[in-house]
């Protein structure tokens, strides 16, 4: 029997065998819990202390507005009572040197009014 050409060239084919999968069972490992080093714990402090100053500066802040807030609430209400007192007495001081009540007054006491004699001091 004559093998051909072609049958010579071709290498051997060899048949390829499955692999095997084998089943392994893990044995639960236990987990060590975290240590803390030094520098964590002193970077965790710094962090907590700041964050407590912060808090506080907010309160203290707070707590002066507030009072600068009432402070500024009882000086306007002082100016307010201030200045209708103010309003109250120019709008007397206009009654009592008006033109009418000062020809009143002389006309009770016989008196004769020029204007010439009569003069108005403002501030």
């Amino acid at each position: 029997m004559k093998l051909s050409s072609n049958a010579q060239i071709l290498p051997k084919v060899q048949p390829i065998s499955q692999p095997t999968m084998k089943v392994v069972k893990n044995k639960p490992v236990k987990m060590a819990r975290a240590t803390w080093t030094h520098t964590e714990l002193w970077m965790t402090l710094i962090c907590g202390v700041f964050v407590t100053v912060l808090l506080v500066g907010i309160v203290a802040t707070n707590v002066m507005m507030s009072q600068a807030n009432k402070q500024l609430t009882t000086t306007q209400t002082q100016v307010e009572n201030i200045s209708s007192r103010n309003a109250n007495l120019k709008q007397e001081i206009n009654e009592l040197t008006s033109h009418t009540r000062l020809q009143k007054i002389a006309n009770k006491y016989d008196l004769q009014l020029t204007n010439q004699n009569i003069r108005n001091v403002n501030k």
